[in-house]
């Protein structure tokens, strides 16, 4: 994030404080040891000074040599945040660390520059000095400002809420929620992590092996109650995985399935050469992660009679995937680890 400054009149810049989480452990462990000696420390890993690393890049690297199988995701986020810490908050800033036993959040400013201590009982070793003020009820924040404070990052910005959270520390009264206001803010908050978790499965989509997707498109027939099965590899003719409605396969229909697993969209042709692979009474599914051209889709309302086929997006897939995901197979589960979450909603 850009730290924010404003003109002065002979051209030059003063600093305009920002507004920071700083996370004391999980469920906020070291908040009094924070508020005590007067600091805000953070860990991530790095086990030394990180001072002279002026780049989110330079941090990575520090930190994928020392965690080298490390997951991307996580090394990226883990820089990411260090290098916030370091690089971006400014002495003058505002620095929020909640409090989960007691719905408190501590206010204060930050009181001097970086520095590494090593030396110490807690595993948090990255430490800014702050100077503590006050504390607030998290209750007194408006249900937008609670949610964005309900952040699982250890390390964010909360400038949205500047005149709020300012608002607050000086002891002023906040206009509270009118009755009713928090009305829908579950709703809004499931769809913001549906979204953002269906993101991240794409992310996952995009980064397996071509076969591997196969099978985890078989997997989830399976998981819809088919007997589903790839075909041998090099011999599938356009047809990538078979799927029955019985164990022996006696009963029609057969479902044939085509998947596609590349970011442009399957064409006409695609389905015109998929659909001369049905026969009888077979089925069709097209599963194409690059979506489909609308002459594909016409393709697909057009084919003969007695023939029918499905086509399944990316997103289409992901829905299916999250609706069936605690019927699939281990092994499947194991390609896309997800974990539930209860939200609750209004």
């Amino acid at each position: 994030m850009r730290v924010r400054s404003v003109q002065r009149a002979n051209g030059g810049e003063f600093h305009v404080a920002n507004i920071w989480v700083v996370r004391a452990g999980k469920g906020g462990t070291y908040a009094d040891e924070f508020e005590q000696i007067g600091i805000a420390a953070i860990g991530f890993g790095i086990e030394e000074s990180v001072s002279g690393l002026k780049s989110r890049d330079a941090i990575l690297s520090a930190l994928t040599r020392q965690y080298p199988n490390m997951k991307n995701g996580r090394a990226v986020n883990w820089a990411s945040q260090l290098h916030r810490f370091v690089h971006e908050i400014k002495q003058g800033d505002t620095i929020l660390t909640p409090i989960q036993d007691t719905r408190e959040i501590m206010i204060g400013t930050c009181a001097g520059p970086y520095r590494y201590e090593p030396d110490q009982d807690r595993e948090l070793h990255h430490i800014r000095r702050v100077s503590w003020t006050t504390r607030i009820s998290r209750d007194k924040l408006s249900v937008q400002a609670r949610n964005s404070a309900g952040s699982t990052l250890t390390l964010f910005s909360m400038n949205q809420h500047r005149d709020e959270i300012e608002a607050l520390a000086s002891g002023k009264k906040v206009k509270p929620d009118p009755e009713g206001s928090d009305d829908g803010a579950g709703t809004q908050l499931f769809e913001e992590v549906r979204g953002q978790a269906e993101e991240l499965i794409s992310d996952k989509i995009t980064h397996m092996d071509p076969f591997d997707f196969e099978e985890l498109v078989a997997a989830l027939l399976r998981a819809m109650g088919y007997f589903a099965s790839r075909t041998a590899e090099g011999a599938d003719r356009g047809v990538d995985v078979i799927a029955q409605s019985d164990a022996l396969g006696l009963e029609s229909p057969r479902i044939k399935v085509q998947v596609k697993q590349r970011s442009q969209r399957a064409g006409a042709v695609d389905l015109r050469n998929f659909i001369a692979t049905l026969r009888g009474r077979d089925r069709g599914l097209f599963v194409s992660t690059g979506g489909f051209s609308r002459e594909a889709l016409y393709e697909a309302e057009r084919v003969p009679s007695g023939v029918s086929v499905t086509t399944l997006t990316r997103d289409d897939f992901i829905k299916l995937l999250t609706d069936h995901y605690e019927r699939l197979e281990p092994e499947a589960r194991a390609m896309i680890p997800l974990r539930k979450v209860f939200i609750p909603i209004d």
